[in-house]
């Protein structure tokens, strides 16, 4: 089931991006690393500082996606259960939807706002 919610959202994702062929050098331009490797033949194709040590990127957000599909395999959980936003979770800085305290919300449209929107406020409701 876990498998079949992430082929889901990769699915809708491919929906909303538009798929364009970059040179990595551009891609990576702006990074302080990068590193491209050919999923077949696992050869290097670019990298760019990449024995450099820098704090892992969205691991909280792909976290609670994992936390939160394993929930609703185990019917702990169902997308269309409202929970409310506390005053924790509407105090997170950085990327957010702003949720207000007691605001209420689906969690189907919490996932929405962890995978798109990289919410931090929808991330420690519940």
């Amino acid at each position: 089931m876990l498998k079949k919610g992430l082929c889901l959202f990769v699915g809708i994702m491919m929906l909303f991006c538009q798929i364009n062929v970059v040179h990595a050098t551009n891609l990576a331009s702006g990074a302080e690393s990068a590193v491209l490797i050919d999923a077949q033949s696992q050869q290097i194709l670019y990298q760019k500082n990449a024995t450099k040590k820098l704090y892992p990127a969205s691991t909280t957000k792909i976290m609670t996606m994992i936390l939160l599909f394993e929930a609703i395999q185990e019917k702990r959980l169902k997308w269309d259960d409202i929970l409310t936003c506390s005053a924790y979770a509407s105090s997170m800085g950085g990327s957010q939807v702003y949720l207000e305290e007691n605001e209420t919300m689906s969690v189907f449209e919490l996932f929405k706002c962890i995978a798109i929107a990289s919410a931090n406020d929808a991330k420690h409701i519940g």
